[in-house]
């Protein structure tokens, strides 16, 4: 009893001895001491958030993942979750709080240590705002000092809301609405009671508190937030009870970061065209709509993980499998709705759909087609498919073209010859186009590969990237006009200013008079050539397989009226796929069952041009 006054009494004479201390040291030091009207201009740093075709966000670009919001946004029992963890006198003290420095005294007196802190939600903001995390005594009377001045300076809902938005709650988050995102896939404001103490929770230790790394000790904290909440008359006792009861149920840790790296790669890339700082992105909190499709994209990935087991079936001895590119484009409105540039993201960043170029095969063959068909030539136009020879005039080789498993045709028409994806046939028409004129057709089409001035260029020995195809294929689908690839719809600032809006123009490559048989004829790939596999589908399309001679390379790309998907299986080294590993072995099915899945969120009627 006697130790206990004695401890009181000590109490009760150094809390106004520190103050005192405090005050003229204070004063000494006033000028150090920065002018808290500048909280009136700044601007943290904000973070980024790429939202879906459908609106959902589901990405955020940042160097401090941050969504500011006001307070009006905040439920009030997520204010009052954190008040109640951190500083319950909130509303009553003046920024330091006497009460609560005097009970923190003695309790660590009694304790013989530090075992419980003073700081109010003032002087914190003051401390994250103006100061470092260092603990010194200098420190304490400068945080003291400017707590006091900014109450004096700002209303409580104001500190409050800035608090609230800076505070950093793990897992990268910095303040409410990005830590609710991050937990829960919510915005702040839809969050209940229990998941605001949840967040709350966080203060003490962001990272060994974080529900992701340790769900019982989130769950324990939690449960201490929610009773402080009861205790201090912010909830009822039936709804502390009901949150006590309800159990932690997070969202998918970085479920869409999985599954979209490559679109996100790819905004970002484009994205620079748009702001002259690319820091932009990551630092003043803007609002990008862009075209991905969620839902597809799980459809992808779905079809490339069945088609690697597929041929994983056909090569059991093989340990690595190969790399898988699919695009998706929107016809009518060139919206990318799906880049996929391999099979993880994660293991693997390098986009093959928009970086990797390689020899498309067959595939190339539409564009040597098309280029006869604006020349006057027509589908039935007689080709010849036979043996043929071509020897160099300097190096006197001899190069002879042959089709797949050595079978030839004799007279068939265009239509046949791309049906079948009959080699020398093609060789043929692509001497009668004029070699320069089909190069010219690919740059129309805005292929930016280099064209080297060879027939071999019929059987699609240069190099294209994906996407370039892709999106030449989607012009002959809309009638010969060309949309550029679409990313990004709509840029805003949080503040809902507008910086773009996506308002792309269609340019004519080719009467649509030329399209329309092209077309048709691709119609007939399907129906009766080399992608028949897809014909039982119950729907209008038109495609073309893709297979190098040395089979490194498969590709099919189709498309109906409405959706086109490119689909590229291969090695990043020089290896091939392995014996008959065609477009319409390893490609096609990945395509079929992509687009099987797709296409029933479309209207299903044919070509229009």
């Amino acid at each position: 009893m006697y130790s206990r006054i004695i401890k009181l009494s000590i109490l009760f004479i150094l809390i106004p001895a520190i103050f005192g201390v405090g005050f003229g040291y204070a004063l000494v030091n006033y000028l150090e001491i920065p002018d808290v009207k500048q909280l009136e201009t700044y601007r943290p740093k904000s973070s980024t958030r790429l939202y879906a075709d459908d609106g959902t966000l589901f990405s955020e670009l940042f160097v401090e993942k941050r969504i500011p919001i006001p307070i009006t946004e905040m439920p009030k029992h997520l204010r009052l979750a954190f008040i109640a963890i951190e500083d319950v006198r909130f509303y009553k003290h003046f920024g330091v709080d006497v009460r609560g420095i005097a009970r923190a005294t003695y309790k660590n007196i009694l304790h013989r240590g530090i075992t419980e802190g003073a700081s109010t939600i003032t002087q914190q903001l003051a401390r994250n705002l103006y100061l470092t995390q260092q603990k010194s005594f200098k420190r304490k009377i400068e945080e003291a000092v400017l707590a006091i001045q900014i109450e004096r300076s700002y209303s409580k809902d104001e500190i409050l809301n800035m608090y609230l938005n800076l505070i950093y709650l793990g897992e990268g988050a910095h303040g409410v609405e990005a830590a609710a995102y991050t937990y829960f896939h919510k915005k702040a404001k839809d969050l209940t009671i229990q998941e605001s103490a949840t967040l709350a929770a966080l203060t003490k230790s962001p990272s060994r508190l974080s529900p992701f790394k340790n769900h019982a000790k989130a769950l324990v904290r939690r449960n201490i937030v929610l009773k402080k909440m009861y205790q201090a008359d912010f909830i009822s006792r039936k709804d502390y009870s009901q949150a006590l009861k309800e159990s932690l149920n997070l969202a998918p840790f970085r479920a869409y970061e999985k599954k979209t790296g490559y679109f996100i790669e790819y905004v970002k890339q484009i994205f620079e065209e748009y702001v002259p700082d690319v820091q932009e992105l990551y630092t003043t909190g803007l609002n990008i709509k862009t075209t991905i499709n969620l839902k597809m994209t799980e459809f992808a990935y779905e079809a490339i993980e069945k088609g690697i087991q597929q041929y994983k079936e056909r090569h059991p001895k093989v340990s690595e499998p190969p790399e898988v590119a699919l695009v998706a484009i929107e016809i009518k409105t060139g919206d990318i709705k799906v880049i996929i540039g391999g099979r993880n993201f994660s293991a693997s960043p390098y986009n093959r759909a928009v970086q990797a170029k390689r020899q498309p095969g067959s595939s190339f063959k539409p564009i040597i087609y098309l280029t006869a068909l604006e020349q006057g030539l027509t589908p039935d136009y007689m080709l010849r498919d036979a043996p043929i020879s071509f020897t160099n005039p300097w190096t006197k080789q001899i190069w002879q073209p042959k089709n797949y498993r050595n079978e030839y045709h004799g007279n068939v028409t265009m239509r046949k010859a791309l049906e079948l994806s009959l080699n020398t046939a093609t060789v043929r028409l692509l001497e009668k186009a004029g070699l320069e004129n089909v190069i010219d057709m690919a740059k129309r089409l805005h292929i930016t590969s280099n064209f080297e001035s060879n027939l071999s260029l019929a059987l699609g020995t240069t190099e294209i990237a994906p996407l370039d195809l892709a999106c030449a294929y989607a012009t002959f689908a809309r009638g010969g006009v060309y949309l550029p690839p679409v990313v990004i719809k709509n840029i805003s600032t949080i503040e809902g200013e507008e910086k773009y809006n996506d308002e792309t123009q269609g340019e004519i490559v080719v009467a649509p008079e030329v399209a329309a048989p092209l077309v048709d004829i691709m119609k007939g790939v399907i129906k009766n050539g080399t992608a028949r596999g897809a014909a039982k589908m119950p729907y209008f399309l038109a495609g073309k397989t893709g297979t190098t001679d040395d089979f490194r390379d498969a590709w099919f790309i189709g498309f109906s009226p409405e959706l086109l998907c490119a689909v590229w299986i291969g090695y990043d080294k020089k290896i091939n796929l392995g014996g008959k590993e065609s477009g319409s072995t390893a490609a096609l099915p990945i395509w079929i069952d992509f687009m099987s899945k797709t296409l029933p969120l479309y209207p299903n009627e044919d070509f229009v041009f």
